[in-house]
């Protein structure tokens, strides 16, 4: 069963504890939205249909973290002076996801 738009816009504005919502996007320009498998495993969805399989939601956080760090040192840790999601979204104005979860291109705020 597809989700409808309506569903998409209810759960990209429930971030809860997944801090890449409204910054991840599919290359065609659909949002990803928050999602869960039967297994109560966090992960991003997308319904454009371009993905087969939704994303880990540990596994994209982890690449999108450690590239935040690479690119500000401090900004995105829970060091810093901002949380997580709040740091991503200074550094990022969206993170596109391609085919696979190794296909990420990071489009830097200017």
């Amino acid at each position: 069963m597809r989700a409808t738009n309506d569903e998409i816009t209810w759960r990209a504005g429930s971030t809860g504890s997944y801090p890449l919502c409204g910054l991840l996007f599919c290359r065609c320009g659909a949002r990803f939205c928050r999602s869960s498998s039967p297994a109560s495993k966090r992960e991003y969805l997308s319904v454009c249909g371009c993905r087969l399989w939704p994303l880990d939601a540990d596994n994209i956080e982890r690449l999108v973290r450690a590239e935040a760090v690479s690119r500000a040192p401090g900004a995105a840790t829970l060091g810093g002076s901002m949380k997580p999601p709040e740091a991503l979204s200074h550094l990022y104005s969206r993170i596109e996801v391609g085919g696979t979860v190794d296909d990420v291109r990071f489009v830097r705020r200017m």
